[in-house]
């Protein structure tokens, strides 16, 4: 249990950084017009497999930052296929970083989902990671 919060602290701190990157640059002059248009994933369940037998599982839970209103309703529109694709690159993620007795890297996994489905939705902004942990088998 305290590792999973930990993992969830890491995650905060990430999009705390995130925010400050924003404020930073709104003091600076510069701004952001584009508002969040968030879609929800539901939570994903992934083993961690290593030298060939099952080492633990991967917990994530993900939301997307749509680029717009009308991507995000297209994005909604489409979840299971968002789902499946997300589902595909967490196991990607578990098997070349995750371990169960480690922490995860939250900024690490936020970059290879969002990367991964950028490819496949370019209406997707960004994936934030709002959970993430792992457990050992």
């Amino acid at each position: 249990m305290p590792k999973r919060l930990l993992n969830v602290a890491a995650a905060l701190v990430a999009l705390a950084g995130a925010s400050n990157v924003a404020l930073a640059s709104a003091a600076a002059g510069e701004t952001n017009s584009r508002e969040p248009h968030f879609v929800a994933l539901d939570a994903i369940e992934v083993p961690i497999v290593g030298s060939s037998r099952i080492e633990g599982t991967l917990r994530v839970k993900l939301v997307l930052d749509a680029q717009d209103g009308a991507a995000a309703e297209a994005l909604g529109e489409r979840l299971p296929q968002l789902r499946a694709s997300s589902l595909a690159a967490s196991l990607e993620f578990s098997r070349l970083y995750a371990s169960g007795l480690a922490a995860v890297n939250a900024e690490l996994l936020r970059s290879e989902m969002t990367a991964a489905l950028k490819r496949d939705y370019p209406e997707v902004a960004q994936v934030l990671v709002v959970e993430v942990g792992a457990q050992p088998a």
